[in-house]
């Protein structure tokens, strides 16, 4: 029986919606629906009932489940245990939101590589949902967030911190100055400066350095990462404006409940220690 099988029936147990399963396999409705069918004739069972407005899983789809879990997670570890023992170093994957990768992990990417030098490091920017989506599907092995994901599903660990500068190209901000660039920095960081500021942005994104860009090219204000602007504010090119803000933004490292054996969280997070640099 293929994997993929036992893959896309857990993903219907989990969400309960044969196009929502889809859109998380990559796969179309119909194949789904094809996979379904062929473990029910395998199981000579009927597996889940559905209709135009519910899903759920008939008394042996329930029965099942557990098993199917049991043996994807199985199958992921051989897999990695059989690269090991072929000395095929085993990959892993870690995805960062852009304002993560640009104030804290691109800096930290040699040692990085260089703490896990067993592994072959793969890195990629996301945005925090697509995140979430392929540490459930174990697409992915670690994702980087300001943020922490509050579900069972996930186990969130704090790893380090990154301070923020409210900088500009003029030494004081008033509501009604133009040129104010929004970077967004997380839930947390939105919630704060709604209650702080009054200001209307001229300009949103979600990644410091294009954030640094207008302001070079046009003049004005922006949150940005400490690290990526002293240069500037010790040339005077920038001014440091005081603010209410918390400043010193958390790093969590986020991966799927149980998967922490996998690769030492503890070599990751010395390997991203500021006080590495």
């Amino acid at each position: 029986m293929d994997i993929r099988v036992f893959k896309t029936f857990i993903a219907v147990a989990n969400l309960r919606h044969f196009g929502h399963a889809a859109e998380t396999l990559y796969i179309t409705p119909a194949a789904v629906s094809a996979r379904i069918k062929q473990l029910e004739e395998h199981y000579r069972a009927q597996l889940i009932v559905r209709d135009k407005s519910n899903l759920r899983l008939t008394a042996e789809g329930e029965a099942l489940l557990p098993f199917a879990q049991q043996l994807v997670e199985q199958l992921t570890e051989s897999e990695h245990h059989l690269k090991q023992v072929n000395k095929q170093k085993p990959t892993i994957n870690i995805a960062a939101t852009p304002n993560v990768w640009d104030a804290f992990l691109s800096s930290r990417i040699q040692p990085l590589v260089k703490g896990l030098k067993e592994f072959v490091v793969g890195t990629e920017i996301s945005v925090r949902e697509a995140i979430q989506r392929k540490i459930a599907e174990k697409s992915l092995d670690i994702g980087l967030l300001t943020d922490p994901i509050k579900d069972e599903e996930f186990e969130c660990e704090l790893i380090g911190h990154f301070t923020l500068a409210l900088v500009g190209t003029k030494p004081t901000l008033n509501n009604n100055d133009e040129g104010y660039v929004f970077v967004d920095w997380g839930l947390t960081f939105q919630k704060e400066h709604a209650t702080y500021h009054k200001l209307t942005p001229s300009f949103k994104t979600t990644t410091a350095k294009i954030a640094q860009e207008f302001i070079d090219t046009n003049g004005g204000f922006a949150y940005l990462p400490m690290e990526s602007v002293s240069d500037n504010v010790a040339a005077g090119k920038y001014h440091l404006i005081e603010t209410e803000l918390q400043i010193q933004r958390p790093i969590y490292c986020v991966t799927r409940a149980g998967n922490g054996h996998l690769f030492n969280l503890e070599v990751i997070k010395q390997a991203l220690d500021a006080s590495s640099l």
